[in-house]
């Protein structure tokens, strides 16, 4: 990547093999790179050195995951926070994803994945793996299903159908801006017009909206 370093990065996971192999593979992202064992630990460093992000297991020795994002976005709400973990059951899954992390990445996927969902998380996006998805928007899939009317009744060019669909598949803008013949500027400001169009706060917003109306299916994901 041709660009500055990012300033700091926490990783909270109680096994060092896994916290080693993840500094290997960041360490030029990153100018500082700090590490914790356990959950309060981890809220102690957070305080203390206010990282940029935070990559934090679902399993910890001493409180869950959720906890400690729960705790860390109260405190640091500029922080941005990826879930790495083994765990891909619904429920760890929901409660990551109700306190409010940016990102969940299973400890399965291979590095290229782990590295994208970090340069869309630091460029201010949200990245969730396959599994974690479906999970989600299989809670939220039923919800607020009043709304459904007044989201079939709005009006999107095809333009905008396609930067939902592209958006849904977690294209960059830039990829995006290569496929709809759009500056990367042009596709940020459809995107940011679009969610608030849906009222989607974040990439699963998106899909939730897409889903609902038949501009993508379950299985395209």
């Amino acid at each position: 990547m041709n660009r500055e370093p990012y300033q700091s990065v926490l990783v909270i996971d109680d096994h060092k093999m896994i916290i080693n192999g993840i500094r290997v593979t960041i360490e030029n992202l990153f100018e500082q790179f700090y590490e914790a064992y356990t959950g309060e630990t981890g809220v102690e460093l957070a305080l203390k050195h206010q990282p940029q992000l935070v990559i934090v297991d679902f399993r910890l020795p001493d409180i869950e995951g959720n906890m400690v994002v729960k705790e860390i976005k109260y405190k640091l709400p500029q922080s941005r926070i990826l879930s790495y973990s083994f765990n891909f059951d619904e429920n760890a899954i929901n409660k990551m994803f109700s306190v409010g992390v940016n990102g969940y990445v299973l400890k399965s996927e291979d590095d290229a994945e782990f590295l994208r969902a970090i340069e869309l998380i630091m460029s201010g996006r949200d990245y969730f793996c396959k599994e974690a998805r479906n999970h989600i928007i299989n809670r939220i899939s039923f919800q607020d299903d009043n709304t459904r009317l007044l989201i079939a009744n709005m009006e999107f060019t095809h333009k905008e159908v396609e930067i939902i669909r592209l958006t849904c598949y977690q294209k960059t803008a830039k990829e995006i801006s290569d496929q709809v013949y759009l500056s990367e500027r042009t596709v940020e400001q459809y995107r940011s017009n679009i969610n608030k169009r849906i009222g989607a706060r974040n990439l699963v917003g998106v899909i939730k909206f897409a889903l609902k109306n038949g501009l993508i299916r379950i299985e395209e994901l």
